[in-house]
């Protein structure tokens, strides 16, 4: 760890990439505990300020993803992952509705993510408000799917060390390396998927490594506060990946006619004495999908469902799932969805993912 924390630490000029087997060789390390707790904060930082090359991000995945078995799904079964890894402070976590009115459309979406206690409300919790599981086991996950079309993975659950590392955002003040590889780890190896980022460099990082990877089709975007939701006020850029070629490009509600938006149609709840942020949230939901509101709220909602959809293969463009969602909704169907993803309880089992090197 010293050789390859000289390697990256050395300042703007000085500091070199690791290569690949030097990039596996800190990932072990790190998600091992073989590396000092000082040891451990240099690196992340120092890579933080350096910035990962592509192949640093695909070794670090790679390493990553060798500590635990992959949700195992048929071949033919097209999930969408949607990796979740950032806070939510100023707006809704309009990512679930969305995914609600998707599912309930015919795609096949997989949330994974970790607890973000220092936020006013995370999906955990919302999902919890909601009445959906959000401790089932990887090895539950390919039946839930199957019967369900929504699932959410505790990354605490299925990867501990991971989860671990991705914690010392608290103490560093930052994210470090490591989210980037949580967003990049698709427990499913899902063919498809929506990843959100807050900075502009992992626009053109994350579908290079992905394709690094084995990905075939990637949607990544400067998400509102890091998350994989389009915005209703101002134009998303993004990059998508497809048959190894990544295109960029650039979206506004307009562009799939609906309606501009603004600002405090994504807003995140005041909080309230008698409810907390996220039970709020998810009356907010509730009222959306049984067509209770119908502003740009809705809008916002069957834009970013519209892209799920775009991603699952359901439909032929972005623009092309803004009819499938908004029926899905007006049917009432997305409301069944709901009721469905509640009406079975999350089961109660041991994880069963133990962190063995392979």
């Amino acid at each position: 760890m010293h050789q390859l924390i000289t390697k990256i630490g050395k300042g703007q000029r000085g500091t070199k990439d690791l290569s690949w087997d030097e990039a596996k060789q800190a990932a072990h390390a790190l998600i091992e505990g073989k590396a000092t707790p000082y040891q451990v904060g240099a690196f992340l930082m120092a890579m933080r300020i350096k910035l990962e090359a592509v192949a640093e991000l695909a070794s670090f995945t790679s390493a990553t993803r060798s500590y635990v078995s992959p949700v195992k799904t048929p071949a033919d079964f097209n999930v969408v992952d949607v990796p979740v890894y950032a806070e939510k402070h100023n707006t809704l976590h309009v990512c679930i509705p969305a995914a609600i009115v998707a599912a309930s459309a015919g795609a096949t979406i997989l949330f994974h993510g970790i607890e973000t206690s220092s936020a006013a409300s995370d999906l955990p919790r919302l999902l919890g408000e909601l009445g959906i599981p959000v401790t089932s086991q990887a090895p539950d996950l390919p039946d839930v799917l199957q019967e369900k079309g929504f699932a959410y993975l505790d990354l605490a659950l299925y990867h501990p060390p991971l989860a671990k590392l991705l914690a010392l955002r608290e103490e560093l003040g930052a994210q470090n390396v490591f989210h980037q590889v949580a967003r990049l780890l698709n427990p499913a190896r899902a063919q498809s998927q929506v990843v959100g980022v807050a900075h502009p460099p992992y626009l053109g990082k994350i579908p290079e490594a992905a394709s690094m990877l084995g990905g075939q089709r990637l949607l990544v975007f400067q998400g509102i506060e890091g998350f994989p939701e389009l915005s209703i006020a101002t134009p998303t850029i993004m990059r998508e990946l497809r048959q190894d070629r990544v295109t960029p490009l650039t979206l506004t509600p307009e562009d799939v006619h609906l309606p501009l938006g603004s600002f405090s149609t994504m807003a995140l709840p005041s909080p309230s004495s008698s409810e907390s942020v996220p039970a709020q949230e998810a009356a907010i939901i509730h009222k959306v999908l049984h067509n209770q509101i119908r502003d740009r709220l809705r809008d916002w909602v069957i834009y970013n469902a519209a892209t799920l959809l775009y991603a699952a293969g359901q439909a032929s463009s972005i623009a092309a799932g803004v009819p499938l969602a908004q029926r899905a909704l007006a049917s009432g169907v997305a409301a069944h969805k709901l009721a469905d993803l509640t009406s079975t309880p999350a089961p109660s089992r041991l994880p069963e993912n133990k962190v063995v090197h392979a």
